[in-house]
């Protein structure tokens, strides 16, 4: 009696049913996947307003404490007498003490005391000659405490608002005079922007205040202070004009920055003491990635996408004899795993985020954000000791494994520098550079020169990755000591556009060099140490390449490839039947010379890759030539003990029938292993 094994139950509508539950899970995997964005989107909304409410309760705190001293000054003013000796130390305290507060006073416009005015700086003894003009209380309108709007001190050069606070003695001693006047503490907007950095907003965000009548607070960028928000224009001020219109939508909205074009979450939330906004700004996608390291693994969907179609496609015109099943089913399982193998190496090829903590600079504001944060010194970026450079690479030459020719241009303001032959300086230095040669080419308008550099840049290459790697080529720049800057800004406005995918500062006819394309290129900055206590700013111009992928494709994957085809067909060639192994030619003597041949093909093509990357270390695809020498290996030994009297059942079974089914599955299987476990995805 015939028996009835699962082959014989396995039909084409079978198939149909298993692609039809993969497209179900499809949908389930969509759906979970829709849902875990909605999920990480409010995770966003809830972690920008947690961050934005204990912003403004610090900020609120700060103007707490001020408010609290002018009120406790207030009191101390109205029956003060004499030379108010502890009044004055008590101004003198409130103003030392006080976070932000920079100078403050009592103004008298009914006392019996000799001084009318008794004013404090921070920095400096009491100052009875500072003019009421520069105080700017317009004394005769002040009924009640409250904050002036913003103004500029033209002595200090900055920004400040002024809290003020009117007082009389209601119920004074017999013979005494009434005490009246103000008290006011002047509050730096400038040290409101740096208490906004020291906010938890990633390496993009930053907080700003703007009040209720549009007037500019605190913001990383200082020329902005003051200033009414609706006056920029979106050429001249994307981010800011951007900012204003989202000020009516709500409390809390989202938008593309207009250079970057990368997602941003924006709230508000009122500051009463200011009557005044404040708003964070964080980059989504940089949320996103910290809230779930998980977040880039979900296009194992598509996966899911392409093992129903391919069940779908095996199910058609299903054969009836069960090895032509058998093969079927095992071809649809190489090529799923085969799929899946592509779907990982396309990933690796995808671009990736900037390094962790890097702030990409694409505007003022960005680089305002930056020196701050390397710095930890607001005022270095306030005192304009910048140095604006447009750069562009004209010329990339890979000169060895591990070293970089470039040639580029320069243009920078003549400063009037020359050295003790007369001839100009060179504008600044490449740290990282071995050799550096500059060139003044010409004078342009506007007081600016035109340079050209040849520099040769050590590059330590990775290729742990090849023939998937990415690498980063930088110049790190520091202004020429003779020119007393601090650091190097780019010329924003030299360039068409900032986004790193526009390429900014490559002035190459097509972007590539070699076996390498240049994906971006950006500014940020880089700090340096020189000594315990002191550090260097250097701007850092970063040109990320990746290589083209069809050199190795041709001269190393396709050569893998054709072997594991060449040792696939030898183990199809395995029989005992004399007339066959006569026809085909097979015997053990025969293997054995084939993986002979191809091993030493394949050892010749494995130096030769080392020799050409210089490589230390073991890289990605070395992996893949030692699977293919296990292959090779394993045919050579099977193939001898299938011509032996070696009865291995494996071996025995219907020819050797299961190695040649589980030959493309084990194999793809190892390579999906290899490159999870070796490679960056």
């Amino acid at each position: 009696m015939k028996t009835i094994s699962r082959l014989d139950k396995l039909h084409g509508q079978n198939l149909i049913w298993f692609s039809s539950l993969i497209w179900l899970l499809f949908c389930v995997a969509a759906f979970i996947k829709f849902s875990w964005q909605e999920e990480v989107d409010t995770k966003i909304r809830r972690y920008i307003v947690s961050e934005t409410m204990d912003a403004s309760r610090l900020v609120n705190s700060n103007l707490n404490k001020l408010t609290e001293s002018v009120n406790t000054i207030s009191k101390l003013a109205t029956h003060s007498r004499g030379d108010h000796k502890h009044l004055k130390q008590m101004i003198k305290n409130t103003v030392i003490n006080t976070p932000g507060v920079v100078h403050g006073g009592v103004i008298f416009t009914n006392t019996d005391s000799a001084e009318t005015q008794i004013i404090y700086e921070n920095g400096s003894k009491q100052k009875s000659e500072i003019s009421l003009d520069r105080v700017r209380i317009p004394i005769d309108r002040i009924t009640q405490a409250q904050w002036l709007p913003p103004y500029f001190d033209p002595v200090a050069k900055a920004w400040f608002s002024k809290y003020v606070f009117p007082f009389t003695n209601i119920q004074p001693s017999e013979g005494e005079t009434d005490n009246q006047g103000i008290v006011y503490l002047d509050f730096s907007l400038e040290s409101l922007s740096q208490q906004m950095l020291n906010f938890k907003l990633g390496a993009k965000g930053f907080a700003f205040l703007i009040s209720n009548t549009g007037q500019i607070l605190a913001y990383p960028k200082n020329s902005a202070l003051g200033l009414d928000i609706s006056f920029f224009e979106a050429d001249e001020e994307p981010l800011l004009s951007t900012i204003a219109s989202q000020l009516h939508l709500g409390t809390l909205g989202s938008f593309k920055h207009p250079v970057t074009e990368r997602e941003h979450w924006i709230v508000l939330e009122d500051i009463d003491h200011l009557n005044a906004k404040l708003g964070l700004v964080i980059e989504a996608d940089e949320l996103r990635h910290s809230l779930s390291p998980s977040y880039e693994y979900w296009d194992i969907i598509w996966f899911i996408v392409l093992a129903g179609i391919i069940s779908l496609l095996a199910s058609l015109n299903f054969p009836k004899d069960n090895k032509a099943k058998t093969r079927r089913l095992f071809t649809a399982l190489s090529l799923c795993l085969f799929s899946y193998l592509l779907l990982l190496w396309f990933q690796a090829l995808a671009p990736k985020l900037l390094s962790k903590g890097e702030t990409l600079l694409v505007d003022h504001d960005s680089a305002s954000l930056a020196v701050i944060e390397k710095t930890q010194h607001q005022e270095i970026f306030n005192k304009k000791q910048s140095m604006p450079i447009k750069l562009t690479i004209q010329t990339l030459t890979l000169e060895d494994a591990d070293q970089v020719n470039i040639i580029g241009k320069v243009v920078t303001e003549d400063t009037g520098d020359t050295g003790d032959t007369g001839e100009k300086i060179p504008p600044l230095i490449i740290n990282n550079a071995s050799e550096c040669r500059w060139t003044l080419i010409s004078s342009l308008p506007n007081r600016l020169l035109l340079w050209q550099f040849v520099a040769v840049v050590k590059q330590p290459f990775d290729y742990g990755s090849f023939p998937f790697d990415r690498e980063v080529i930088e110049l790190s720049m520091v202004p020429s000591p003779s020119l007393n800057k601090e650091f190097l800004i780019p010329s924003f406005s030299s360039y068409a556009s900032m986004r790193s995918e526009s390429l900014p500062g490559i002035a190459m006819a097509e972007p590539k060099f070699g076996n390498w394309k240049i994906l971006q290129s950006y500014f940020s900055y880089l700090n340096e140490t020189v000594t315990e206590d002191d550090t260097l700013t250097n701007l850092k111009y970063n040109i990320v390449i990746q290589r083209n992928i069809t050199g190795p494709l041709i001269s190393h994957i396709m050569p893998l490839l054709v072997i594991s085809f060449l040792t696939y067909f030898m183990l199809l060639l395995w029989t005992k039947d004399e007339k066959q192994q006569a026809l085909w030619g097979f015997s053990t003597a025969t293997v054995l010379q084939y993986c002979a041949s191809l091993f030493f093909i394949l050892v010749i093509a494995h130096v030769a890759l080392r020799e050409e990357l210089n490589a230390q270390g073991v890289i990605f695809i070395e992996y893949f030539y030692f699977l293919v020498y296990f292959q090779i290996i394993f045919t050579a030994i099977g193939a001898l003990a299938f011509t032996t009297e070696l009865k291995i059942p494996v071996l025995e079974n219907e020819q050797g029938l299961k190695i040649k089914q589980w030959y493309w599955p084990i194999l793809l299987f190892l390579s999906l292993a290899i490159t999870y476990v070796f490679i960056d995805h």
